[in-house]
């Protein structure tokens, strides 16, 4: 009963959370592309370049395996093994919001203009996304990886959000300076 209250309360919660990243729209201003491009190349982004957290996620091979009484044992370590990479994929997704945070920062710092509105919303989104995470960690540790795939899907979106945030930035830049911001992120970063 615990468990079903917890997960109705947290299925709430998402459900909110994502009701509200919804209305909050699209960005403004939208990114140039080679800006998008030059943060990717700029930011080793490990968690949003993981490719396969739709296949990650699926259940099939799980489901087959626990229709045969046999190897049911061996559906139990798929799934535990599952479990260990999903939130191995959701710490790296933290670690890359956090790190666009950072790039974000360190571009202001260099002087490139912002507002406050934009750096709160931006903050605000950081947050948000950060909690969002977490409780889909919480979900994956409780329930399992497939106890929410769409959902779990939709994390990489998050930090799609966040970087094209730091591209609208940077694209404030002349393109003929991002190499040299490239360097000193470098050299910041070591």
């Amino acid at each position: 009963m615990i468990n079903l209250t917890l997960f109705t309360i947290l299925g709430l919660v998402l459900f909110g959370s994502f009701i509200f990243i919804a209305l909050q729209g699209s960005p403004k201003s939208l990114p140039d592309t080679s800006a998008v491009r030059a943060v990717t190349q700029i930011i080793n982004l490990e968690g949003s370049s993981f490719a396969n957290a739709r296949r990650l996620l699926d259940d099939t091979d799980y489901q087959s395996l626990c229709s045969n009484p046999d190897l049911r044992r061996l559906a139990e370590r798929l799934r535990s093994e599952r479990k260990q990479l999903a939130l191995m994929w959701i710490s790296l997704l933290q670690n890359d919001l956090i790190t666009l945070w950072q790039f974000r920062r360190f571009l202001i710092q260099r002087g490139v203009p912002s507002s406050l509105k934009e750096e709160l919303g931006t903050l605000k989104s950081l947050a948000l996304s950060l909690v969002l995470l977490n409780f889909i960690k919480l979900s994956i540790r409780t329930v399992g990886p497939f106890a929410l795939p769409r959902a779990t899907r939709q994390a990489g979106q998050l930090v799609d959000s966040m970087s094209k945030g730091a591209a609208v930035v940077l694209g404030r830049i002349p393109a003929a300076g991002w190499a040299e911001i490239e360097r000193s992120w470098a050299n910041s970063a070591a």
